[in-house]
């Protein structure tokens, strides 16, 4: 019968199944001190041992630490270093050799110091270098340890040295291993950070608060200690500082506010001939061309390393980023890559930004030509208003009069949508604006003094382009002086006062606005579309061709505004009676024309202030 491997392992001699389990470790995980331990315990059995120590050699201290024990309750502190040449660990180390002791107690005082860090200081001993050969590099020492005199034969040996070598290419596969993993998760880490800063960089169109963004995060993608931007001038081949980071006081932030650097004077201006990076070290201290050179050493700090790389995009260089470091070595590849492709993203952001002020700087130019032209159109029509009025004064027919007096409250009503048109959002005016700008030329030009009317404008927040803004202030002007002039007339119904209201509300893809009041209604059988006066005819050509939509007359009691689908009343509302309490009599007008033609808005906000309120 075929013998069980498991069975054959148990049968094996100690060395060769101490083998076997360092092999099984080593193959099993790639945790080095679990590979570690488990070598420590299995050399200590094999080997009939008190203790077995492995200490791993530290290149950047020049010191071996203390990583495994055979003893889950190891005699020397878990971090136990021993320097090169000291005790019997560091001499092994430093010489490269084994070496055998039957009894550490009559050797030199060399060996005390680490033998008496035990508690029972060892007396046998066998400690082996732990060497990778392939490039004689020394990875530690391995330490078999007897509380009692004990000489060990060149079987073991022999034994220790296989055991060394297979430690060596495990250990230097392992730190390989961690090494790239390492390297692995900081270049992901990086890239993550890189991605994210970069999006950060390119979130905003604010220019300070990009180049605000830039100097931060480049310091803190670059590991420096502070940063400078660099933008050369239109123009011209001169370089000036716009932002920095880390020159925050004393005489350094006086000589960066300061900086203005020539094309091809000091590292900034270096990177705008040639496209390329430049790095130096101290050349802050030794470059006369350098903005920083002549501050002293207690302004300058511990800076030393500085790199600096070209801002480019497609039309051309924009400036240069120089990140200052602590370092007394030049950044490394890695690092210099980081940067590049940062201030590229930065480079893109910078001229998007730089856009974006001159787009919004000819916005503004824009809006204040508007507005002056509004405001002289206004002007001009006023004149002509008072032009006209002369000429009613002086006009002998009545007739004539009142044709004039008409063309002054049109012409007054169009001038006052001008004047709202040049002091609100430029090119658009709000329904509402509008309707109180009419009521105002009505009531001051065009109501007898002893008609008291009052008047009621809901709010109506839609913005009309100025156009349609003009139109409807036509249509207002009309509507209201037809409804003082006919619905109040007080010569049929000695009438002393009443009531209009104008409303605005939005309804699907409609706009509503009605001008309702409480006179004397219109006649039985009228109808808005056979209307033949003047003032009529235009509010109906005009919402049809200007606005895109039509004009209905009807009446109606209770709320005007609450009118239902059979044209009668929703709701009688309180004060929305007679004396002796019947609902009062409303003759309405309603304009209707698509919402397409307008926008909500807050007259009063500008769309440059509204803007700078979002980014901000």
């Amino acid at each position: 019968m075929a013998q069980r491997d498991d069975d054959w392992a148990t049968d094996a001699p100690p060395r060769l199944r101490a083998l076997q389990q360092i092999n099984a470790a080593v193959n099993s995980a790639l945790d080095l001190d679990q590979t570690l331990r488990v070598t420590a315990q299995a050399v200590a059995s094999a080997l009939d041992a008190t203790l077995c120590t492995i200490f791993l050699f530290d290149e950047f201290t020049q010191e071996l630490e203390l990583r495994a024990t055979s003893d889950s309750s190891p005699y020397a502190s878990p971090h136990y270093r021993v320097a090169l040449g000291q005790g019997f660990t560091g001499a092994v180390a430093e010489q490269g050799r084994p070496l055998r002791e039957s009894d550490l107690a009559q050797q030199p005082e060399r060996y005390a110091a680490e033998a008496n860090r035990y508690e029972t200081p060892p007396r046998g001993l066998i400690s082996m270098p732990i060497i990778y050969f392939m490039v004689e590099k020394l990875e530690g020492v391995i330490n078999v340890q007897m509380n009692t005199p004990r000489a060990f034969g060149d079987d073991d040996l022999a034994f220790m040295e296989v055991i060394g070598g297979q430690l060596a290419m495990s250990i230097e596969n392992m730190r390989l291993h961690e090494a790239t993993d390492q390297e692995l998760r900081r270049k992901v880490n990086e890239l993550a950070t890189l991605h994210n800063v970069s999006a950060l960089v390119a979130s905003s169109l604010v220019l300070d608060t990009v180049l605000r963004t830039i100097v931060e995060k480049a310091v803190l993608l670059s590991g420096a200690n502070r940063s400078v931007l660099f933008e050369l001038q239109p123009g011209e081949r001169r370089l000036r500082a716009v932002a920095w980071h880390g020159f925050e006081q004393g005489f350094e932030q006086s000589a960066v506010t300061r900086a203005s650097i020539l094309a091809g004077q000091c590292c900034a201006g270096r990177v705008i001939e040639t496209g390329e990076p430049s790095s130096g070290i101290d050349c802050m201290r030794s470059d006369g061309g350098c903005f920083l050179h002549g501050l002293s050493d207690e302004a300058l700090g511990d800076q030393h390393a500085v790199l600096c790389v070209p801002l480019i995009t497609v039309h051309g260089p924009l400036g240069a980023l120089c990140v200052y470091s602590n370092q007394r070595h030049m950044l490394s590849q890695h690092q210099l890559q980081l940067v590049m492709t940062f201030a590229n993203v930065a480079a893109i952001a910078m001229e998007n930004a730089r856009l974006f002020e001159q787009t919004r700087e000819g916005l503004r130019k824009r809006e204040t030509l508007l507005r002056e032209m509004h405001h002289r159109v206004k002007n001009n029509l006023a004149q002509v208003a008072a032009i006209l009025n002369m000429q009613q004064r002086r006009s002998k027919s009545e007739e004539a009069s009142e044709i004039l007096a008409e063309t002054v409250r049109r012409i007054q009503g169009i001038a006052a949508t001008h004047d709202l048109l040049s002091t609100g959002e430029v090119g658009m005016a709000p329904v509402d604006e509008i309707a109180r700008k009419i009521v105002g030329v009505v009531s001051g030009n065009f109501i007898p003094l002893d008609l008291h009317v009052r008047f009621h404008v809901g709010p109506a927040p839609y913005l009309l382009p100025s156009e349609q803004a003009t139109t409807l202030a036509i249509v207002l002007n009309e509507l209201i002086s037809n409804a003082i002039e006919h619905g109040f007339d007080q010569r049929s119904e000695l009438r002393t006062g009443g009531e209009i209201r104008i409303s605005g509300a939005k309804q699907d893809d409609t706009i509503v606005v009605r001008v309702a009041d409480d006179g004397a209604g219109v006649p039985a059988g009228f109808s808005l579309d056979t209307a033949e006066g003047l003032g009529l005819q235009l509010v109906r050509g005009l919402v049809r061709s200007d606005l895109r939509g039509a004009a209905t007359m009807f009446m109606t009691e209770g709320d005007p505004d609450a009118r239902g689908e059979d044209d009668e009343p929703d709701h009688v509302a309180a004060g929305d009676t007679d004396a002796d309490g019947a609902p009062r009599r409303w003759t309405v007008t309603e304009l209707r024309f698509p919402a397409s033609l307008v926008r909500l808005g807050a007259p009063e906000t500008t769309r440059i202030e509204a803007e700078r309120a979002q980014m901000n």
